[in-house]
């Protein structure tokens, strides 16, 4: 049978449409040494057993880097998140001197 002879359906893309305009990246550190990454993790999935493996691995590229673990942020995810992102975590970011950070771990 010629594809002609076939029916015709129409089909729908299963993505919409982006509905919030697209904010800039901030620009990537070139090195990581004499940086200060901070961790946050929302206690959901395994940052007590990933995170040590992804300190290890930036280490080995980056010897001087500095970490501040998960540990001195506290689950910034739950009832008051609004809040903690709005204005505990930026202070705290602040406070450590943060160059950047790790946000979240998943599956």
């Amino acid at each position: 049978m010629p594809m002609s002879d076939y029916p015709r359906e129409s089909v729908l893309w299963p993505r919409s449409r982006c509905a919030a305009a697209g904010n800039p990246l901030a620009p990537r550190a070139r090195d990581l040494n004499e940086k200060t990454i901070c961790e946050l993790w929302d206690v959901i999935f395994r940052g007590e057993t990933i995170y040590p493996l992804v300190r290890e691995y930036i280490r080995a590229r980056y010897p001087r880097v500095k970490f501040v673990d998960y540990t001195h942020f506290g689950n910034f995810y739950g009832a008051r998140e609004e809040d903690n992102i709005a204005t505990r975590l930026p202070q705290h970011l602040k406070a450590h001197k943060a160059d950047a950070a790790i946000v979240g771990i998943g599956a």
